[in-house]
């Protein structure tokens, strides 16, 4: 499999676990449904900012969709004590509740800063139960 199937194939991975169509990753990432369709069936290249502005809308990284052989990184040097104890609460949780913290994650990323702060502060009162 090349490195243009790979990406597409895993896209429309990401995309199919959110249960979006084409036109609705297409929409959320200002690139067209027949262009998302093409990248996923490795008949297109993609540039980078168009893969990036993907893999926004799907809420992940670049990382997750290129090929492992690309990175020179340490399996070490990605992860930290706070990301591995997210990653266990995640897998504690239902599919239901995964794709709920999903739909939420991804709209609080798209949120403009002040927003997000504002949500924060919000956040952080309840869990200090100072509301």
């Amino acid at each position: 499999m090349d490195i243009k199937q790979y990406m597409g194939s895993k896209i429309k991975e990401y995309r199919k676990a959110m249960k979006l169509t084409t036109q609705e990753l297409g929409d959320l990432s200002d690139t067209s449904q027949s262009t998302i369709s093409q990248i996923e069936r490795g008949n297109r290249s993609i540039h980078v900012e168009s893969l990036t502005k993907i893999c926004n809308a799907l809420g992940v990284t670049l990382n997750d969709v290129l090929p492992i052989k690309a990175f020179q990184e340490k399996k070490d040097d990605l992860y930290n004590p706070e990301m591995n104890q997210l990653i266990n609460l995640i897998n504690s949780l239902s599919t239901d509740e995964v794709r709920l913290l999903t739909d939420i994650l991804l709209k609080v990323n798209r949120l403009p800063q002040p927003d997000r702060e504002s949500l924060k502060s919000l956040l952080n009162s309840l869990i200090n139960n100072k509301l």
